[in-house]
């Protein structure tokens, strides 16, 4: 659609969700742009000889929804590795990574979404096992939480790591005084940094296929994880990503902050600055102050419920954190912490806590991803210094289950991902799936926020329940604020961008426990369809 072409949507159910919550039948767009909202006789009025028109057919339209966290770089990455979850057992997890090997006979053999305690034997595999698939060639099985992998011989030697004696590196885990095939956090990314370079063509085709997902999920923009990290340099995406915003085949806007030890030179080129174009923009820093709970690397001080003498510390010392927090926000950038336990969220919250005492900013909105076991208290510090969560509220309905049985216990499992909470403060909460830890499900993330119920159908803490329009304004409103889009996206408005996400049915009119049953037909980004047929 060039900048003179207008088109009218009509005969939809148009959901604006603007400050009065608005309804419509129909939509003018020119260009990349919303013109005007309302009747459709009206709008016809407004949009000239060359007027072309899409008959919505019932359709409930929202804005387009955003997602806050989640690696859309990695999942394009990875494309030519080994997807082994789902699995029943670990047996069939190794079989798909072996048979994948033999069709594509990579240098370095690598799987992920690997769960190990989804699995019937609920472990990985060891030394052994891992020896016994790749004898002549390092491999990586990658866990679901990418916070940890189980590795062989030939990568341990890759890395340079001993295998005849312990190890005085915590992310070196040994059993009988020696590594038993399980790196954790540093380690395990120190072996995805030794997969081969991705190229730029490649790159390109995976970023495409990665789009088409997210785009298929019904996103429109997207906060990232952290440009910088499995290999890929923010220079490397950037240019990519540019490349494809030239062809016009970017369906997405990408807000990237960058990894911490690549934050000062973008900082210093001035990668950083300015709003970027429109469909892609490098903003901030990401940090990583504790790990997963599901890899037992969470910063959890009370220990976990099955095991309590693990207590792990957070990953960053304190010290050091204060100093990159107060370097991005001093410099006008936000910060992006990410922070599972209730340890690491209270190191986040005291280093954002201290940098604003040192030089105050009125809405910097940083953001704490996936803030897992955040207490009331930490919520209520973290409005007043600014700091917003985004929750992994799919963890309630994937690895609920687990929480109360293995890794929490019943009491702190029944207010993981704690919406309830941040809507009784007034925090302004978005939502995510953390892809590719999990595949975007996006409908099935807002029928969780709702709903919190478990795979196995167990209410998991009834007071953490939000109503729909909070669990869509994660999605759009509060998510487009969080990246500092909020004139731009979010609701649809006259001005802001032709973002939108076509339903099949409107999530605040069917049951709670349908939400998820609701199809996402298609998506509209700047104006272009990205999936879908609609016909004019």
């Amino acid at each position: 659609m060039n900048c003179c072409e207008k088109r009218l949507y009509y005969n939809g159910r148009i959901v604006t969700l603007d400050a009065e919550d608005s309804r419509a039948d129909a939509v003018l767009v020119a260009g990349d742009r919303i013109e005007a909202v309302g009747g459709a006789a009206e709008l016809r009025g407004l949009g000239g000889p060359r007027l072309r028109e899409t008959d919505l057919d019932g359709l409930v339209v929202y804005p387009g929804f955003i997602d806050t966290h989640s690696h859309p770089d990695l999942l394009a990455a990875w494309a030519p590795y080994a997807y082994c979850g789902g699995t029943a057992d670990l047996a069939s997890a190794l079989d798909i990574l072996r048979r994948h090997d033999q069709l594509h006979d990579l240098p370095i053999p690598m799987g992920y979404g690997f769960d190990d305690t989804a699995i019937a034997e609920r472990r990985g595999p060891d030394l052994a096992e891992m020896d016994a698939l790749f004898p002549d060639k390092p491999a990586v099985l990658l866990h679901i939480s990418i916070h940890a992998a189980y590795i062989n011989s030939r990568m341990y030697d890759l890395l340079g790591i001993p295998l005849d004696r312990p190890s005085d590196n915590i992310d070196i885990v040994c059993e009988n005084g020696r590594p038993n095939g399980l790196v954790t956090e540093g380690a395990a990314l120190a072996a995805l940094d030794k997969l081969p370079p991705v190229t730029p063509e490649s790159l390109k085709r995976g970023l495409l296929a990665a789009v088409d997902h997210y785009n298929a999920q019904g996103f429109t923009a997207c906060i990232g994880g952290g440009a910088g990290l499995g290999g890929l340099t923010p220079h490397m995406l950037g240019a990519a990503l540019a490349d494809l915003e030239r062809e016009g085949s970017l369906r997405l806007h990408l807000h990237l902050p960058v990894y911490a030890d690549r934050f000062e030179q973008a900082l210093e080129s001035g990668l950083l600055d300015g709003a970027g174009s429109p469909l892609l923009r490098f903003h901030g820093i990401k940090l990583l102050t504790d790990g997963s709970i599901q890899a037992y690397t969470a910063a959890v001080p009370e220990g976990y419920h099955s095991r309590p003498e693990i207590r792990p510390a957070t990953i960053i010392p304190q010290d050091e954190l204060e100093a990159l927090v107060f370097k991005a926000h001093s410099a006008g950038q936000q910060a992006v912490i990410h922070g599972n336990g209730n340890g690491a969220i209270e190191a986040a919250i005291q280093a954002v806590e201290k940098a604003q005492a040192r030089f105050p900013r009125a809405d910097p909105r940083h953001l704490l991803i996936h803030c897992q076991m955040a207490s009331d208290a930490q919520l209520a510090r973290m409005k007043a210094a600014g700091l917003w969560p985004s929750f992994f509220g799919l963890h309630v309905w994937n690895w609920g289950d687990r929480h109360h049985d293995v890794f929490l216990g019943p009491e702190r499992a029944a207010r993981i991902d704690p919406c309830g909470s941040a809507v009784r403060l007034g925090l302004p909460f978005s939502l995510h799936a953390d892809t590719p830890v999990l595949p975007q499900m996006t409908m099935q993330s807002i029928h969780t926020a709702v709903n919190r119920r478990t795979r196995a159908g167990r209410l998991l803490g009834a007071d953490q329940r939000v109503s729909v329009l909070d669990a869509l304004r994660a999605y759009t409103t509060y998510a487009a604020a969080m990246c500092f889009e909020e004139r731009n996206r979010g609701s649809i408005e006259p001005g802001k961008a032709a973002d939108f996400t076509l339903l099949d049915a409107d999530p605040r009119a069917v049951p709670p426990e349908e939400i998820r049953d609701v199809k996402i037909v298609s998506v509209i980004s700047m104006g272009r369809p990205a999936r879908g047929c609609l016909k004019d």
